[in-house]
């Protein structure tokens, strides 16, 4: 049962990259303000918020093999707790806004993750398609239920502030919104090489082996998912305060499939690889969508596919290592199918 992670990104050599890739993030506003691009400091704040989102599907599915096409619920649950209380309650501080979103998304994982795994042993479709279900019904009830602005959402969402600090102005939010997503990235890497880590990753590779081996797979899959929840609802609270509103589309199925879309295009497994993704889809569905954007959806499910087919270790994956391909391939043809040793 292969333990390790699945490219050196997660292993003992992510940590420089995480810190070289955090350090060129922290240069980029004065670089822009010299070239005249300060509206990119804006998109960028977009992109590392999206990029928690992603972070968040990464764990679960590339280090646990949890497949959810519902990470938007989590990240809308989130987005509707921090924007329910900065309208109602005045709640426009960076720091409580991560901590009330995540304990809402963690909350929404927990209650799903206990559906889902407990009292069963589920694939990877199953989960896939409940959590799809859930990201449409989710959406669908935010659409029509008056408490939470049905169609029309949330606006008016006050500007974020950092105790006394205003964060309304495009750099400094900027770097507050970094330092959460340094500590994030930090956090998965850490996991990812933790003890718990491999865990994960046993559970990932062959649930059932780890089984054997004491660990208990349920526990392992319910807590991942709590965590990726929070994970994504911390986000989302981010998200609201930042855009300045909330949407039932936060919820729903759409952004889910982007999300996975990120992590496949990038590299599951990983922890960079779907940031990089989000970025190549974001750049390249922006064009597309200016040109067609009839044909978005299209071209969305187009690059997905394609990526499966042609590059199902995404751009930053690798594939096994070509002795271990011989091997199994030599143990794939040395065995009758469905038959056993002795």
């Amino acid at each position: 049962m292969r333990l390790r992670p699945r490219t050196w990104l997660a292993g003992r050599h992510g940590g420089v990259v995480v810190v070289l890739l955090v350090g060129l993030l922290a240069i980029v506003p004065p670089v822009f303000a010299l070239v005249g691009l300060d509206y990119y400091v804006i998109v960028l704040t977009q992109a590392l918020i999206l990029g928690i989102l992603a972070l968040s599907a990464d764990l679960a599915w590339g280090s646990t093999g949890i497949f959810t096409l519902g990470q938007a619920v989590f990240f809308g649950t989130g987005a509707y707790a921090v924007g329910m209380l900065a309208v109602h309650a005045g709640m426009t501080d960076l720091v409580l806004a991560s901590v009330v979103g995540l304990a809402a998304g963690a909350l929404a994982g927990v209650l799903v993750g206990l559906f889902l795994f407990v009292g069963s042993r589920v694939g990877e479709l199953y989960v896939a398609l409940v959590t799809l279900a859930l990201g449409y019904a989710a959406e669908q009830l935010a659409s029509g239920w008056d408490v939470l602005g049905s169609a029309n959402g949330i606006p008016g969402v006050p500007a974020p502030t950092l105790g006394p600090l205003d964060l309304s102005n495009g750099p400094s939010m900027y770097y507050a919104i970094l330092v959460l997503f340094a500590l994030a990235l930090a956090a998965g890497h850490l996991l990812n090489r933790s003890q718990f880590g491999l865990v994960m990753r046993a559970v990932r590779d062959d649930g059932e082996r780890a089984e054997f081996l004491g660990y208990r797979r349920t526990s392992v899959q319910i807590l991942v998912f709590t965590l990726t929840s929070g994970l994504a609802g911390m986000a989302g609270g981010i998200y609201a305060l930042e855009e300045g509103f909330v949407s039932p589309g936060f919820l729903g199925v759409a952004l889910s499939t982007q999300v996975l879309l990120w992590v496949v295009l990038g590299g599951r497994g990983t922890l960079i690889g779907p940031l990089l993704g989000m970025g190549v889809v974001k750049v390249f569905g922006g064009r597309v969508q200016e040109v067609l954007p009839q044909l978005w959806p299209v071209v969305l499910g187009a690059l997905l596919l394609g990526t499966i087919l042609y590059l199902p270790g995404g751009l930053l994956g690798r594939r096994a290592p070509r002795r271990v391909r011989r091997a199994a391939s030599a143990g794939t043809r040395g065995s009758a199918p469905g038959g056993g040793g002795a």
